[in-house]
């Protein structure tokens, strides 16, 4: 058995969305920038001068939502929907509130609203790829993003949805394919460059570290991406550059205990560097008092260089924090043994 523990090698879940900032029109620059609430109070400004106009309605129940005030969201909806019934971006926020508070019969009704009104429109059949999506509906998912394609040949979410389809219907290489499309039409979309990456490193393709920078390139502040990075490292046994990689992510992210952990893994396992080991997995401890596989790899280092009361110590507050960890009952056992 492998008297180590390791969690760098944790599963990476999939992210299913993100914008795809490389085809937005530039925006105006102002010396301060706006908040929601600042937004609020302007569309709100606005409204007392002309309540007739429903965009404003709309717009205000858009930043409502996105800042979870559902039921004053659903008020300036329904006052928009008063004023105009036809426009189908009202029944595509409809959808999202209702799917918000679990109707999802209703959220599904609202796209289908929204679809019947402007048929030759993408961005109904996009949202209902979405929530398809979201339902796990995967064949569904994929017949509405094709819809998407053949009224938007260019949309690059449409056929990320076709590859998450696919990859949770296990066919990773019609997955990669699909990506591939949709991170070389926006070239910004970190999720399908970030996905990329996730599969290339499951299929064992050393290509794999290239998606990954270009993900971090869409989101220098991302910790999963250079998280990621420095395991995809580790796997290819370059240590150097996974602890390269692990300490440019713990300057931006001082709390990421993972990154931690995973240096004191590479100290102890690959460089018996144990003082190098100990300071790591102690600091990973800090930030995280309740990570047992960091308790007991400080455990570990310690009984490495004999010093075995604090080995002991430590496999015990390992128990203490899982019950029956049995790496840190092998570990008093061959301590029992020593004696």
């Amino acid at each position: 058995m492998n008297r180590f523990v390791n969690t760098s090698l944790l599963a990476i879940f999939i992210v299913l969305f993100a914008s795809c900032n490389s085809n937005n029109k530039p925006k105006k620059k102002f010396s301060k920038a706006l908040t929601e609430n600042d937004s609020i109070e302007l569309i709100t400004g606005q409204i007392k001068l002309d309540s007739s106009d429903y965009t404003l309605w709309k717009n205000r129940a858009r930043l409502y939502l996105k800042q979870g005030n559902v039921d004053v969201a659903f008020r300036d909806l329904n006052k928009a929907l008063e004023l105009n019934n036809t426009d189908p971006g009202l029944f595509i926020i409809l959808s999202d509130l209702y799917f918000t508070i679990g109707k999802v019969d209703n959220s599904l009704s609202s796209i289908k609203k929204a679809i019947d009104l402007q048929p030759e429109n993408p961005a109904g059949y996009l949202k209902m790829a979405r929530v398809k999506l979201i339902l796990q509906k995967y064949p569904s998912a994929s017949a509405f993003a094709d819809k998407v394609i053949s009224l938007d040949a260019n949309n690059p979410e449409a056929y990320y949805i076709k590859a998450i389809s696919a990859l949770e219907q296990k066919d990773s290489v019609q997955a990669l394919t699909f990506m591939k499309v949709a991170a070389n039409m926006d070239t910004a979309f970190f999720a399908a460059n970030f996905n990329i990456a996730v599969v290339l490193d499951a299929m064992h393709d050393s290509t794999a570290g290239i998606y990954f920078k270009k993900a971090i390139g869409n989101k220098p502040d991302n910790a999963l991406a250079r998280y990621s990075l420095g395991m995809f490292y580790q796997k290819q046994k370059k240590f150097d550059s996974a602890l390269a990689v692990y300490n440019r992510l713990i300057a931006i992210h001082p709390d990421n205990a993972e990154a931690y952990f995973n240096k004191g893994f590479i100290y102890l396992t690959e460089y018996l560097d144990f003082e190098k080991a100990i300071d790591a997995f102690s600091k990973a401890i800090e930030i995280k008092p309740d990570y047992t596989a960091a308790v007991y790899n400080l455990g570990r280092t310690y009984e490495v260089m004999g010093k075995k009361k604090l080995a002991e110590k430590k496999y015990r507050e390992a128990l203490k924090l899982t019950t029956n960890y049995p790496l840190a009952i092998d570990g008093l056992n061959r301590l029992e043994g020593d004696h």
